[in-house]
């Protein structure tokens, strides 16, 4: 398959977010068994995309990616007890004559922290801290230009929230460490990023296939009676947009 057919069809991963198994952790999900989720340029006007997940006991179970009305790509969720097995991901292209397979595979270890996720390429997870939680994860892209970064470092928050991320790359043969410093709200949910670089970068940042980044975000949730969000503001130069919304049912 063309990288240009992959990027395309894998556009709602980077649109909504690379990891769709991160969903907020709220009791509150187990009354719900499907999530409707529509992608916003602004207030008035959707992007195209959106999304349908399926849940079961607070779970994700399936999420299905729409541009407009149609299907362009289903992940399935396989767990083992309560770990996070491995997700199916089939994909659309040549206007649905073929139908092509990916998975993601989870591997842990005896502590059940996870130590393994492949899924194109492999990351590696360790240095777990007292809370259970990893702060290394690597790569095998170290000798080659990797967009995505072939090493994080992650200090987090009391509450298990990512406080701080560096993220190692190299570009065009140059070393990049970008780091990200978070802040939430009293649900966990993301209020504001900031960004600096290592050599220094000019902002915005245009990303390819996602919206640009820029030295300071913020967000804003609108919330129901279950503490779920079901409006999500970005924030940026004094201007706010409406990314998201989220139905429950």
């Amino acid at each position: 398959m063309k990288l240009i057919n992959f990027i395309l069809i894998f556009f709602p991963y980077f649109l909504f977010g690379q990891s769709l198994d991160n969903l907020e952790k709220n009791e509150n999900l187990k009354k719900y068994h499907k999530i409707l989720v529509t992608s916003f340029y602004n207030k008035n006007k959707k992007t195209g995309w959106s999304k349908k997940i399926i849940l079961e006991n607070g779970k994700i179970k399936s999420v299905e990616n729409f541009n407009k009305s149609k299907l362009t790509l289903k992940t399935i969720f396989n767990y083992n007890n309560d770990e996070l097995e491995y997700q199916i991901v089939t994909y659309e292209i040549n206007k649905g004559i073929t139908n092509d397979t990916t998975r993601y595979f989870y591997k842990y270890n005896e502590k059940g922290q996870l130590i393994n996720k492949t899924f194109l390429i492999e990351e590696k997870f360790s240095y777990f801290n007292e809370q259970n939680l990893p702060e290394l994860i690597e790569n095998g892209n170290t000798k080659i230009d990797s967009l995505t970064g072939y090493k994080e470092e992650l200090i987090y928050d009391e509450k298990g929230n990512i406080q701080q991320s560096k993220t190692y790359s190299k570009i065009n043969e140059i070393d990049i460490i970008e780091i990200n410093d978070y802040k939430y709200d009293s649900i966990n949910n993301l209020t504001e990023i900031r960004r600096s670089e290592i050599p220094k970068q000019v902002y915005p940042i245009v990303i390819g296939g996602g919206r640009s980044h820029y030295e300071i975000e913020n967000f804003r949730y609108v919330y129901n009676n279950d503490n779920l969000w079901i409006e999500k503001y970005w924030i940026v130069n004094n201007k706010e947009y409406l990314i998201e919304k989220r139905k429950f049912k």
